[in-house]
C-alpha cells in the first residue's frame, strides 16, 4: 500500500492535515475517516491496515484543533464548520477515487458528526459507519456544570472545560492508554462551544433519526463508560429499520478500533460493506 500526507485549506482558512492510504492493485471502495475528541487520524493504524489489505483506500484527516491541523486545541467556532470539513473530505475522496463507493466512518465525536452529516446533508455516498458515537455521554455532567458550560458557550465560546478521560476505559489493551498519554498530538481539551454543540447535536440526531435515507452500520461496546450505548440503541429504534444494522459488542470498551477483538469488528464492518456496496 502507498501512503500520502498533505494539507488542505478549509472554507474558513484553517489548514487541515490529511492522510491517504491506497492499497496495491484494485480498489474496491473508499473509507473516509473522522476521529474523535482529543484524538487524531494516526490512531487508526490497525483499521487502516486491515481495510487496505482488503482493497479499500482510506482518506482521513485531523479535525480542526486536533493533531496536525491548525486551530485552538479542542475548540470549534461552529458546528457548521465541522460539517463543511466533512464536505471537503468527501469532495477530495470523490475527486481522487472517481466512481468508487464511498463510506463515511466516524468514531465517538466523529460518530456524532457523520450521523449529523447524513441526516442534515443526505450525501450521495454508499453508506455511513458510526463507532461508539457521542450521541449522549455514559455519565452526563451535573445540571450546574451543563448550565455553566452552555452559558460560557455564549459568553466566551473558546473557554476550555475539563475533559479528562480515564485511559483504562478506552480499551482492554493497556498499551493504548499508555501510548495515548505519551502522544504529544493527543489532548484533553474541550471548549464550551465544542461541548455545547456536541451535546445539542447528539440530541438532535436522536430526535431526527427517522430522516435517515442511506445505509448505516452503528456499533457500540456495552461496557463503554465514555459514550452511551443506550443512546445508540435509541437512535437505531427511531431510524428506518431497512437501512440500519446495529451491533452491540459484549464486554468491550470505547475505542473499538483499538480493542482486543478489533479484527472481529473490522471483519464485521467488511461483511456489511460487501453486502450493501453494489
Amino acid at each position: 500500500m502507498t501512503e500520502r500526507e498533505f494539507f488542505h485549506i478549509s472554507d474558513d482558512k484553517i489548514k487541515l492535515f490529511f492522510r491517504e492510504v491506497v492499497p496495491e492493485g484494485h480498489v474496491q471502495g473508499v473509507i473516509c475517516l473522522v476521529h474523535g475528541l482529543g484524538d487524531h487520524s494516526g490512531w487508526f493504524k490497525e483499521l487502516v491496515r486491515f481495510f487496505a489489505n482488503n482493497n479499500f483506500a482510506i482518506l482521513a484527516f485531523d479535525l480542526r484543533g486536533h493533531g496536525k491541523s491548525d486551530g485552538k486545541r479542542g475548540h470549534i467556532s461552529s458546528y457548521e464548520a465541522l460539517m463543511n470539513d466533512i464536505s471537503l473530505l468527501l469532495n477530495i475522496a470523490k475527486e481522487e477515487f472517481k466512481g468508487f463507493p464511498i463510506f463515511l466512518y466516524g468514531h465517538s465525536f466523529g460518530g456524532n458528526q457523520v450521523l449529523n452529516y447524513a441526516l442534515r446533508y443526505h450525501p450521495d455516498i454508499a453508506g455511513v459507519i458510526a463507532s461508539a458515537p457521542w450521541l449522549r455521554l455514559y455519565s452526563n455532567p451535573s445540571r450546574i456544570k451543563l448550565y455553566f458550560t452552555f452559558l460560557m458557550s455564549k459568553i466566551k465560546p473558546s473557554f476550555i472545560v475539563d475533559n479528562v478521560v480515564n485511559g483504562a476505559n478506552l480499551s482492554h489493551n493497556p498499551n493504548i492508554a499508555t501510548n495515548q498519554e505519551k502522544d504529544p498530538l493527543v489532548h484533553n481539551f474541550v471548549s464550551a462551544s465544542l461541548f455545547t454543540n456536541a451535546y445539542k447535536t447528539g440530541e438532535w440526531a436522536i430526535e431526527n433519526a427517522s430522516n435517515l435515507d442511506i445505509p448505516l452500520l452503528l456499533f457500540h461496546g456495552d461496557s463503554d463508560k465514555i459514550t452511551s450505548h443506550i443512546a445508540s440503541e435509541t437512535f437505531i429504534k427511531k431510524a428506518p429499520s431497512n437501512l440500519t444494522t446495529f451491533k452491540l459488542w459484549k464486554g468491550l470498551y470505547h475505542s473499538l478500533h483499538n480493542e482486543i477483538l478489533n479484527i472481529d469488528i473490522f471483519t464485521n464492518i467488511l461483511n456489511w460493506i460487501n453486502a450493501i456496496k453494489i
